[in-house]
């Protein structure tokens, strides 16, 4: 069984959450920033890495905890066990609709970039995200 600590990254600004999609692989869905915590990393510190990495932008808040949850993926027929911190940051910069970046550093293992393309989602409109991306999501609405 492998194990991994991993970050889940809220991103706001406004009115509105940052969501990407992989350009090349569709299938993947609708994402919030997030990956692996590298070894010696506070989870905190991985989220604006994470943040930082996967969307090209900087102006982040201090990341705020909103939950923290043990995620078996055998069902999902993955031999892993997810230690998964999630995080809520608001983005003070200047907002740009839509923007495509490369993600330098994927966690894949790959070592080949990623393209994303990220976009702003009213967060009082409907929000559909993959998988555990959105487990979360309504406390990032109340808060």
């Amino acid at each position: 069984m492998n194990y991994r600590d991993r970050v889940f990254t809220y991103i706001t600004c406004e009115d509105a959450l940052l969501v990407f999609d992989h350009v090349a692989v569709p299938e993947a869905g609708t994402q919030i920033p997030g990956g692996t915590i590298e070894a010696g990393e506070e989870p905190a510190a991985a989220a604006l890495r994470e943040a930082r990495e996967e969307t090209g932008l900087d102006a982040f808040s201090t990341p705020q905890l909103i939950a923290r949850q043990t995620i078996d993926l055998k069902p999902f027929g993955k031999r892993e066990i997810i230690d998964a911190w999630y995080y809520h940051v608001q983005y003070a910069g200047e907002r740009t609709d839509r923007w495509r970046h490369w993600e330098q550093t994927p966690g894949d293992g790959s070592r080949q970039p990623i393209l994303f393309e990220l976009y702003w989602l009213p967060l009082d409109g409907e929000i559909k995200l993959h998988g555990a991306d959105g487990w979360y999501l309504e406390l990032v609405r109340s808060s």
